[in-house]
């Protein structure tokens, strides 16, 4: 596979959750998967992301 083209999991995982954020129940759902599988340092990153991106959900 050409390096050029693949992606990292993080941004795999923010590839996803764009995809689904019209969803709330998938969002929720993917947004798990990817904290379950993430570094300690993406984790936060994506945690990071999601708030700017989306907002905090209540």
């Amino acid at each position: 596979m050409n390096s050029s083209n693949s992606m990292t999991p993080l941004e795999y995982a923010k590839m996803i959750l764009e995809k689904v954020s019209f969803e709330p129940k998938i969002f929720k759902k993917e947004l798990r998967k990817a904290l379950r599988n993430s570094s300690k340092r993406d984790f936060k990153h994506l945690m990071n992301w999601c708030r700017e991106r989306f907002g905090k959900k209540k």
